[in-house]
């Protein structure tokens, strides 16, 4: 009878591992298969796997009312749509100045609606956007109408920012001939909004921090090594922030890359530059972290594109406040800034005529087309004049010439260092993930 019980104990022993070992398999078997989607998706046309009867019956071939774009720009996480060529000299507002947009999802007759403001962070925003494919409108004089391009556009993919280990891939398409599978034939180049949940690629970023110091300038061919006294070191200084900074940003699951390592010495310019690797790797923000030189400042603020709103400045800086952090104002410039916030200024020519170009490198080259990236000098940005630009905020954390200054940033470099990634979170509705296994996607 021993001998029979061992015997049962023995079947029941192997039956539960077997069912285990069958379960295991199948979890495995379900998210290779969950991921193997996924990854299928990142190359998928959106467009093409649209229900036919919903394509056939809610995309109309023409409009009665129609309002022409002639350009765009991508900056940190927003489109904005242009009446005119970006670049144009026109001194006139921009046709699209103030007037409201509507975005329609042909598939769930969802609408959003924005107003644009004229700057590069001031139109649509794309992190909050449902999947699906948006027909774009135009308020005119109280008119609604239907935007088009003259020529057809299809941009390049904008990637957004990683939330809950999530991405959205974004087209601007403005083609008459987007829907000819489903035998629709429209009678202009309308333009839609094309949007696709996927997963994040490990080689696109979200954020680049960049510490000063260890400059290398490409028109004196010398290497800026910063500010230094008996109290702080820019170069070190900076770059123990940016890690404090990149370490609390990863708590919201983002990818984000250090411009420099402390013994490296890039440029703004070219590939390999502080920028170039934002470009390359599809970042959408680029914070600079600083120091000054300037006898007046006793407190840390933030520098932003005159070309901008400052919305993601003025986040940072409020979330900083409320988190006791004091800031400076150095001066007044405009009711859109919020205490603590300035803009960077615009160079002059030789006949002292204000140009396009913002001082700070970091601000001017860090925006692509948006901030005209590549076109104040020649030492290797242009391939980037085109492209996407990263919201550009600098950070000026402390004044080398002032020791009160010094001091306070010492005592609360930890505080700053969460704040930054807070006001960044708060801005962009991140929220904490329970581990960092998304920054790695």
């Amino acid at each position: 009878m021993k001998k029979v019980k061992n015997k049962k104990k023995i079947n029941v022993k192997v039956w539960i591992v077997t069912v285990l070992v069958i379960a295991a398999l199948l979890i495995g078997l379900f998210a290779f298969t969950q991921k193997t989607n996924q990854l299928d998706k990142i190359t998928e046309d959106y467009v093409e796997t649209l229900n036919s009867s919903t394509v056939r019956n809610n995309v109309p071939s023409s409009f009665k009312d129609t309002y022409e774009a002639k350009d765009y720009t991508f900056y940190g996480e927003t489109l904005s749509l242009f009446g005119n060529a970006y670049n144009s000299d026109d001194e006139d507002l921009d046709p699209f100045m103030g007037k409201a947009l509507v975005l329609h999802n042909i598939e769930t007759g969802k609408e959003y609606n924005f107003t644009f403001s004229g700057n590069a962070d001031g139109a649509i925003p794309l992190g909050q956007l449902d999947e699906g494919v948006y027909e774009i409108y135009i308020y005119d004089q109280y008119i609604k109408k239907r935007v088009f391009f003259d020529k057809p556009v299809v941009s390049d993919p904008f990637v957004s920012m990683r939330r809950n280990g999530q991405v959205k891939n974004i087209v601007l398409e403005a083609d008459q001939d987007i829907f000819d599978s489903y035998h629709v034939d429209l009678d202009k180049n309308y333009a839609f909004l094309v949007i696709k949940d996927t997963i994040p690629q490990s080689e696109i970023v979200d954020v680049v921090i960049d510490p000063s110091g260890n400059v290398f300038n490409e028109l004196t061919q010398e290497i800026e090594l910063g500010n230094n006294n008996e109290q702080i070191n820019e170069t070190a200084a900076s770059y123990e922030l940016a890690l404090k900074v990149k370490s609390e940003l990863e708590k919201y699951g983002l990818k984000v890359l250090i411009s420099r390592d402390d013994q490296s010495t890039p440029s703004y310019y070219g590939e390999s530059g502080r920028v170039g690797i934002g470009y390359e790797h599809q970042a959408k923000i680029f914070l600079n972290l600083s120091m000054c030189d300037e006898e007046n400042i006793t407190r840390p603020f933030f520098i932003v594109s005159p070309f901008t709103n400052a919305s993601l400045a003025n986040e940072m800086a409020f979330i900083m406040t409320q988190n006791g952090v004091e800031l400076d104002y150095p001066y007044t410039t405009t009711d859109l800034l919020a205490s603590g916030v300035v803009y960077d200024s615009l160079l002059t020519d030789n006949e002292y005529n204000i140009t396009n170009f913002s001082i700070n490198p970091a601000i001017r080259e860090s925006g692509g087309k948006a901030t005209y990236t590549g076109q104040y000098n020649q030492v290797g940005n242009g391939v980037y004049s085109n492209h996407y630009g990263m919201y550009g905020v600098m950070f000026i954390y402390a004044n080398i010439a002032n020791s009160d200054s010094v001091s306070y940033y010492q005592n609360n470099q930890d505080t700053i260092a969460s704040s930054l990634a807070q006001g960044i979170a708060s801005y962009y509705q991140l929220k904490v993930v329970e581990s960092n296994e998304t920054t790695s996607k």
